[in-house]
């Protein structure tokens, strides 16, 4: 059952650690990436040089997903300097999109309520102006963007982004982890606001107090209830594992075994 698992799901990796050290493995275990590429990576690799590495995974039939920079980018930002160097940043990652073939990029919003509480049309508008050429650049392709909560209290600027980019390209990467460590929404709050929209999963766990990334099963996410919503509504996302130390990898797919609801979500 757990080799059935791991062919049915991403396993986020970030660029470097597959590079450098779990290539092998992956192939040798059919583990799907969702590789994590940061703005220093693309600083220093080459096209060739991932081109490389997404050949040999598609060879072995493998599926990528990619996970976008994320730190310092402010795609709404109101600061036209650095405005501009998340573009450019976020453009320079979606040209690779040829290159991976990825099934999803997923992306944060950068939004934080704390920053942007005076100045939320003004983000969301810039936020929007964004996005949209990006999603342009997937016209044509296998590949979607899926936006993840991160920072958000609530679905409520979620809602208005989406309603923005209203076209299949889009989907809602509902991050389990980030709902639990830094919402004020519960799981079902979420569910009942951007649940059709749920095109991908992040599945890691925690306790509420910290983003973790714990195996499924080590902290107090009810994953049951997000598995009853899914399987009911004939959901079928993307399911990433997001697990950061590698035996709690091996923990989740097992946890994951054992969910009935889980296995009818893959089809298993």
């Amino acid at each position: 059952m757990t080799e059935e698992i791991t062919r049915c799901v991403q396993v986020c990796i970030p660029w470097r650690l597959l590079k450098e050290k779990y290539l092998p493995r992956v192939l040798a275990d059919r583990i799907n990436p969702e590789i994590g590429v940061s703005g220093d990576v693309i600083d220093t690799h080459s096209k060739e040089e991932f081109s490389e590495i997404a050949s040999l995974l598609h060879k072995e039939g493998l599926t990528i997903s990619l996970h976008a920079p994320f730190y310092d980018l402010a795609p709404g930002g109101m600061d036209k300097k650095i405005l501009k160097a998340t573009r450019e940043r976020l453009q320079q990652l979606f040209d690779l999109v040829p290159v991976f073939v990825p099934l999803s990029v997923v992306c944060h919003t950068g939004y934080d309520r704390k920053r942007y509480h005076e100045v939320e049309d003004a983000w969301l508008e810039t936020a929007l102006e964004t996005w949209t050429p990006l999603v342009e650049h997937l016209k044509g392709t296998g590949t979607a963007l899926m936006i993840e909560n991160v920072y958000e209290k609530t679905p409520r600027m979620l809602i208005r982004l989406f309603e923005g980019l209203d076209t299949e390209k889009v989907g809602f990467c509902f991050d389990t982890g980030h709902m639990s460590a830094f919402s004020e929404t519960d799981m079902q709050g979420w569910l009942n606001e951007l649940g059709p929209r749920i095109k991908e999963l992040h599945l890691h766990d925690n306790d509420g107090t910290g983003d973790d990334h714990l195996a499924i099963g080590e902290g107090n996410i009810d994953f049951e209830s997000l598995f009853e919503y899914v399987d009911e509504n004939r959901l079928r996302p993307i399911i990433t594992i997001e697990a950061h130390k590698e035996e709690g990898l091996w923990q989740s797919i097992e946890a994951l075994s054992r969910s009935e609801r889980f296995r009818r979500i893959i089809g298993l």
